[in-house]
């Protein structure tokens, strides 16, 4: 412990000398990350289904806490939480700060405090983080801290928003700590064992907020996106959307604009809030979730829908079905089916298929004050199989994703949106991308769509826009996710970095190279993803290149990424409010004219 100490002592001595000698630099580039220590690999953190809170001591890290909510709930806790404190489970995650002020000499009661609660913490998984000043930071009185009690310690220099932005990134492996190059090259060991080197982490995959200089591009060369969509919201295209751009893993661009919809006084879209994605559930969602169970060797995309669903297509010739084709779309399968059209008297809903409250057999919520026969799926499914399949040939088809949803739900026992939640997003760290919204986030945070004026005669607030998703209950293999743009962006990452992310390995390399080849002759498509024309272009821009893949959503969503530069690019809006029929998005090439400007900035570096 006394080796320790010394050397952190001589370290931290240095720290001070480093920021004295350089007082003039930029703050992004001074600000120094060091890990002093790094037990069992806590760092970077890479499960976020357990609990991770923090506490603080001295100044209150405002912006470090910001950054790390962008990534997962961490709630900060009253260091006089006792019962808190007494309820946290082993696994859970306990951040631990001190900040010191400018004009402090850090011996007051709050630094004592901290060590007094270092002292008698219980074994637990703690991350020490120590914010020091540049130029005023003592490093004699953090000697008495009882390090032995945490699992990490970092060091951060300086007490800058920026610094405590990137003390958060580097918590969540967003970034890699300072190189070894940044301290005294005769410290060589922290630890008291010499034989353990200090050393660099690795990024976990999540992405980084950054700015586009750092990868390259002025930020002026983005503009042009600001443009288009000022203009998109001023013809009426969409009353307001959120946009994402991210170069190599890191997020240089991320904006909302406009309003939730087009009355006064509606809510400023916010980072935050979460759109209706409609068909990019195909990826986000069902494909993710194919490319999952094949890892885990409880699906092949080769096999028949009657391996997995005989109960329910082994009677049908839908039984012979290669889910390959499928999921390709070149099965033979009628594009969609308006089922709401059959629920309908005098067009109003019919009391025998629904009720205006929720019961145990009226149990599917369709919209506010509308639940539905719990037994009205079966009817739909038994409509599509009596729907002759058709000639072998690319037909986009909605009613695919009904079937991968009976199988995947066939293999796992479960509902798709329950497994998809539990084992994928929560241990990505993801908050805001979900099925049936309002059972999870506030409505005022739940951007709306359209005013149904033919079906449900409501503004759909909350609910999913497509009636067929609806109808379902809200969780359907085509619909029903919704997003913000972070989380989103957060999926497609996963993609480009061949199913590695946060520390898990949902899928491999193989596997999503297989998924987003082109399958079939005069069909683009990949299995679920959508890909460029053969001439480039269609769904996305024509500069991407022939690798990319992506898809797009009804309601006036994208979700393009591209391995050559890993570009991720993706557009959230409600184009379908108040009527679905407003195409101007499409007509007036909003979100390509985007990705454009994107690809523009790229050629210009």
């Amino acid at each position: 412990m006394k080796y320790l100490i010394t050397l952190l002592s001589i370290y931290c001595g240095f720290i001070s000398f480093a920021a004295t000698e350089a007082p003039n630099q930029d703050i992004e580039q001074d600000s120094i990350l060091y890990i002093l220590k790094n037990e069992a690999s806590i760092l970077p953190l890479d499960q976020l289904n357990r609990t991770v809170f923090r506490t603080t001591y001295g100044g209150d890290p405002s912006a470090f806490g910001a950054m790390l909510n962008r990534f997962s709930e961490v709630p900060k806790i009253s260091k006089d939480s006792s019962s808190f404190l007494n309820n946290r489970k082993h696994e859970d995650v306990h951040i631990i700060t001190f900040m010191a002020s400018k004009n402090d000499s850090l011996e007051k009661a709050e630094l004592q405090q901290l060590f007094k609660s270092l002292k008698k913490i219980p074994q637990e998984n703690i991350i020490l983080i120590l914010f020091g000043v540049q130029n005023a930071y003592d490093h004699k009185h953090i000697l008495g801290i009882p390090l032995s009690n945490c699992n990490a310690i970092v060091y951060c220099n300086d007490t800058s928003s920026y610094a405590q932005k990137e003390a958060a990134q580097l918590i969540m492996g967003a970034r890699k700590n300072s190189p070894p190059a940044t301290i005294d090259p005769g410290i060589k060991y922290i630890l008291i064992s010499k034989k353990i080197e200090q050393k660099e982490i690795e990024t976990n995959g999540r992405l980084r907020y950054s700015k586009p200089e750092s990868v390259g591009i002025e930020e002026t060369d983005l503009n042009g996106i600001d443009s288009i969509a000022k203009l998109a919201i001023k013809e009426g295209a969409l009353p307001g959307c959120q946009v994402l751009v991210s170069v190599k893993g890191n997020i240089i661009y991320q904006k909302s604009f406009g309003t939730h919809t087009y009355d006064t006084g509606s809510k400023m879209v916010q980072n935050e809030d979460v759109y209706d994605i409609a068909s990019i559930t195909k990826i986000a969602g069902s494909t993710l979730l194919a490319m999952y169970l094949e890892h885990y060797n409880l699906l092949d995309v080769d096999d028949t829908l009657g391996k997995y669903i005989p109960e329910l297509t082994d009677s049908t010739e839908y039984g012979q079905i290669v889910i390959r084709e499928m999921m390709a779309h070149q099965a033979g399968l009628k594009s969609w089916i308006p089922f709401y059209t059959k629920t309908l008297k005098e067009g109003k809903l019919d009391p025998e298929i629904f009720k205006s409250s929720k019961d145990s057999v009226f149990s599917l919520e369709v919209a506010e004050n509308i639940f539905i026969h719990k037994d009205y799926p079966s009817y739909m499914y038994d409509r599509i199989l009596k729907t002759p399949l058709r000639e072998k040939k690319y037909k986009y088809s909605d009613l695919c994703y009904y079937f991968t949803q009976k199988v995947f739900e066939s293999i796992l026992q479960e509902g798709q949106n329950d497994f998809l939640h539990r084992e994928i997003y929560s241990p990505m760290g993801l908050q805001h991308i979900k099925y049936n919204p309002l059972d999870f986030f506030k409505k005022r945070n739940i951007v709306p769509t359209e005013h149904d004026h033919k079906f449900r005669k409501q503004l759909i607030h909350g609910y999913v826009h497509d009636p067929g998703a609806a109808m379902l209950g809200g969780v359907g293999g085509h619909a029903g996710i919704f997003s913000n743009s972070a989380d989103l962006a957060s999926i497609m990452q996963l993609f480009l970095r061949n199913g590695k992310y946060s520390g898990n390995e949902f899928f491999t390399k193989e596997i999503i190279d297989d998924f987003t080849k082109k399958q079939f002759l005069r069909n683009r498509r990949g299995v679920g993803f959508d890909r460029p024309r053969e001439k480039g272009g269609g769904t996305c821009d024509i500069l991407a290149s022939p690798k990319s893949f992506g898809h797009s959503g009804f309601t006036g969503a994208l979700a393009w990424a591209d391995p050559k530069d890993e570009v991720i690019f993706i557009f959230l809006s409600n184009r379908v409010h108040p009527d679905q029929d407003n195409w101007k998005i499409r007509d007036m090439n909003i979100r390509t004219d985007m990705q454009h400007v994107v690809y523009e900035a790229l050629l210009r570096r």
